[in-house]
């Protein structure tokens, strides 16, 4: 039987996480989609690191970029700073859309155009503002 390289190698760890979203990892495995719960995380991990690592290489081109940027996010707890990072990037963002999902949350999609770096920062930022539950960058770029 053949060895597993040492970076291959697994390690036991713990999460933790809202109950809702346990039952559907653990759907999904009861469904046939996966083996188990530990292969649900690996998945989602090795996706989620993929898309940082593509968004990191975005954030040092200058060439320019369109795109949309749609996140899901709670209004009492991001609203002002949300508007205030739009502000920042006014000439980036070419048009928003406002959705009302709950009494809470909101969904907006950001239509964008400029410098890959520019795109990047303010995908980060929006990202990481406490409040965002989800966010979704899509790029192309300016080919003439």
């Amino acid at each position: 039987m053949a060895s597993r390289r040492s970076e291959d190698t697994l390690v036991r760890t713990s999460i933790t996480i809202p109950q809702t979203l346990l039952g559907k990892v653990s759907e999904l495995v009861a469904s046939g989609y996966f083996a188990n719960r530990s292969e649900v995380v690996r998945q989602a991990l090795r996706e989620y690191l993929q898309r940082l690592e593509w968004t990191e290489r975005l954030s040092e081109s200058e060439e320019e970029y369109v795109g949309a940027l749609v996140y899901v996010f709670d209004h009492e707890k991001a609203g002002v700073e949300l508007v205030d990072v739009q502000h920042e990037y006014r000439d980036v963002i070419i048009a928003t859309t406002h959705m009302h999902i709950t009494e809470r949350l909101c969904l907006e999609v950001l239509l964008l155009r400029g410098k890959g770096s520019e795109i990047s920062e303010l995908s980060k930022r929006i990202r990481g503002t406490k409040g965002v539950k989800q966010a979704k960058l899509t790029v192309a770029r300016v080919e003439e």
